[in-house]
């Protein structure tokens, strides 16, 4: 047996990490693993944005888990789950206390309401597409890497299919075959590749020293927003 978690962003819906845990880690344990995880995938992505906040369900809930999360530089929007007792922190660290606090001053403004709507909507949306529209939820592979790549190849072809969507405006290959589809891919192929060679020809132009110690990139831009942690 074993658990699944996504991290996605809230704006552009894409899962930035797609991670699998031994049955006997609960969610609880995992949060900071699983952010660590999205921030090392952004990274060798390119990506020039920072993961600044996680919103998660109750269930993620941990005061040494906030704590690790804030000293990661994160700000959380976790709500608290009901217990019949209060916390008592006389035998705890105060940074728990103080991470537990702020992560509650958090979750009672309006900002969280809307956050914890856009959670249930796309990051459960995103879990639709990989584990019951793409065959994921369960395997007959053994060993936890192999489930694991298995994941990333179903994150990694929902991913593709909303990149596919924001260019060509269908998410799938059958999809280009409807009217005008396929002349708005070509189209948007041609405006690349003139692109590159206008990029190239200014690279040419620029002499070798240049070209040897500066380096240009093209990449997918969104707004700023948040980054989505898991179920």
């Amino acid at each position: 047996m074993t658990d699944t978690t996504h991290v996605v962003d809230l704006d552009t819906e894409l899962i930035l990490a797609a991670e699998v845990y031994e049955a006997d880690h609960s969610d609880a344990q995992t949060l900071a693993d699983s952010l660590v995880e999205a921030v090392i995938n952004t990274e060798q992505a390119g990506v020039e944005q920072e993961i600044e906040e996680a919103v998660a369900d109750k269930g993620y809930q941990t005061a040494s888990q906030l704590e690790l999360v804030q000293w990661l530089g994160f700000r959380t929007y976790v709500p608290e789950p009901e217990r019949k007792h209060k916390s008592r922190w006389t035998n705890k660290p105060p940074e728990h206390k103080d991470a537990v606090y702020a992560n509650r001053r958090r979750t009672k403004t309006e900002k969280n309401k809307r956050l914890q709507r856009l959670r249930s909507e796309r990051v459960e949306r995103s879990f639709a597409h990989v584990c019951e529209t793409g065959g994921s939820r369960r395997t007959w592979l053994h060993g936890i890497d192999k489930v694991r790549k298995r994941l990333l190849c179903s994150a990694m072809t929902r991913n593709l299919g909303l990149v596919m969507r924001r260019l060509f405006g269908c998410g799938t290959p059958r999809g280009l075959q409807k009217e005008g589809a396929f002349a708005a891919a070509a189209q948007t192929a041609w405006l690349a590749i003139r692109r590159l060679v206008a990029l190239l020809a200014i690279m040419s132009r620029s002499g070798p020293a240049i070209q040897n110690n500066h380096h240009t990139t093209c990449r997918l831009t969104s707004p700023p927003g948040q980054y989505q942690y898991l179920c």
